[in-house]
């Protein structure tokens, strides 16, 4: 059989730990996330694609051509 102690000191020992755990968990939570070198290092390579693929829309517009205004009318001429 076991000691009624042994048992005791177990259950309180594990209790403590998850306890501690808990406390650790919302530490976490509470505190801010930092982003890590390969997230900055993401964010800038998306940046630096944004802003070149800016670059080139700018340098490439295509001509503004003649369009005629739509015809919004009806079969007798008048405006619909």
């Amino acid at each position: 059989m076991f000691d009624y102690n042994f048992l005791m000191m177990s259950r309180h020992e594990y209790e403590e730990r998850i306890r501690k755990a808990e406390q650790e968990i919302l530490a976490q939570q509470s505190r801010p996330q930092q982003p890590t070198a390969w997230d900055r290092l993401l964010f800038a390579i998306g940046q630096r694609l944004e802003r070149f693929g800016a670059y080139l829309k700018a340098q490439h517009q295509p001509e503004r051509r003649y369009q005629p205004a739509p015809m919004h009318q009806s079969y007798r001429g008048r405006a619909s």
